[in-house]
């Protein structure tokens, strides 16, 4: 069914995984984000030749995510499942598509890296900037390897924070840079998976794999353009109860980035974003 393919703020639980949360803050994020990417995961999903009737699964979709793309791009005679583990991503993943009244796409409660879902059943399964936030990517990359059918296809859609700079250089900049990594280092997550994303699919043993490369710059106007002040401000207290940087040198830092970001005159590079997909033998 798959074409062949070419290059192309509230305070989080202390038991959460995910790296920037759940909280409410970060859910409306997520669904501006969702926006931002649609086009370049629409021209992802094109690229595979996702055709009317397929049936797709989309990992960590939030509450938003690729969904409504997808449901467009399979029709009335295909159907998604959306995965996500926070309960409440998945209540407003529902309200979406009620109101959108899309009614070929499901969102289930669960585990990526467990779905208790079908193997073989798929013929696509997707993730968009889930393994980034998240230990153990390798499971949750096995676990739609296995989703897939002979022929289907695995796409991601990660970031890589290599490509995340500012110009003229800021030290406050690289303080908060440095104290996020610490972070996510200490919590077994790597915020530069997007580099190993090719790689990670092939060792699940897809092939015909094919990467795509992205990188854009933020405007003054951009809404992306605060992302690490707002990563910082989401990670806040888990940062501080780390005792990564104390709380007068953070506060300090976020006030520092804030104004040189309203400065019109900066630059500000966004994270590299690789898109990768394979076939399954």
């Amino acid at each position: 069914m798959l074409n062949s393919i070419r290059l192309c703020a509230a305070k989080m639980p202390d038991n959460d995984q995910y790296f920037l949360g759940h909280s409410l803050v970060e859910q409306r994020r997520l669904q501006k984000q969702a926006e931002e990417l649609a086009e370049e995961s629409g021209r992802l999903f094109d690229q595979i030749g996702l055709t009317q009737g397929s049936r797709v699964v989309e990992i960590g979709c939030g509450p938003q995510g690729c969904l409504e793309l997808l449901s467009s791009r399979v029709g009335p005679n295909g159907s998604v499942i959306g995965v996500e583990l926070s309960d409440h991503a998945v209540q407003l993943a529902r309200e979406f598509l009620s109101e959108r009244r899309i009614d070929n796409v499901e969102v289930r409660q669960g585990n990526a890296a467990e779905t208790g879902l079908p193997r073989e059943s798929f013929d696509l399964a997707t993730a968009c900037l889930v393994l980034v936030n998240i230990p153990e990517p390798e499971k949750i990359v096995s676990e739609m390897a296995a989703l897939v059918k002979p022929g289907g296809a695995v796409a991601l859609h990660e970031a890589d924070w290599v490509a995340h700079v500012c110009d003229p250089p800021l030290p406050a900049w690289d303080r908060l840079s440095q104290v996020l990594v610490r972070y996510s280092e200490g919590k077994g997550m790597d915020l530069y998976i997007g580099r190993r994303i090719a790689r990670m699919l092939q060792n699940v043993g897809l092939v015909d794999v094919h990467v795509n490369p992205l990188i854009h710059l933020y405007g003054l106007d951009h809404t992306r353009r605060p992302i690490l002040v707002q990563f910082a401000n989401n990670l806040r207290d888990r940062i501080l109860a780390e005792g990564l940087i104390s709380e007068s040198e953070l506060t300090e830092s976020i006030a520092a980035v804030e104004r040189h970001l309203s400065e019109p005159e900066t630059l500000v590079v966004s994270h590299l974003f690789i898109q990768a997909w394979g076939l399954k033998p």
